[in-house]
């Protein structure tokens, strides 16, 4: 459900970046292997970063498939908007929205740091 979201970051990084290192890294007598773990994905890793973040962002407040697949067990499967909701089922509502805050700034936070992120990644290309 939320790979798109690491997929979506680093296609467009790679579109950015072009092929032109890891073609001269090939064309230097590297094997793919090599090529990919010394030239791709060292600058790659802030994109990867990026969209691990919004991957672990979105994944904390799924609902509905996890409702769905997980089977909802109380205690193994359940997520926190699983747990927020059976709380407020149960009219707990000060535990609730408790979660329920604590959910949304650790999404904010998580935005934040991709921004962050994005901004030093668009400073450090602006330099060169």
């Amino acid at each position: 459900m939320t790979f798109p979201y690491i997929a979506r970051e680093l296609i467009a990084f790679m579109q950015e970046q072009g092929r032109d290192q890891e073609e001269s890294s090939l064309v230097l007598g590297a094997t793919v292997w090599q090529t990919l773990w010394r030239v791709t994905l060292p600058g790659a890793r802030l994109a990867l970063f990026n969209g691990v973040i919004l991957c672990g962002a979105r994944a904390i407040g799924e609902f509905g498939a996890v409702s769905v697949i997980s089977g909802r067990v109380r205690g193994y499967t359940e997520t926190v908007p699983l747990h927020i909701e059976a709380l407020y089922n149960e009219s707990s509502f000060v535990g609730a929205f408790a979660l329920a805050a604590a959910l949304a700034f650790t999404t904010i936070a998580f935005t934040l740091i991709v921004n962050a992120n994005r901004k030093s990644e668009h400073d450090r290309t602006a330099a060169t």
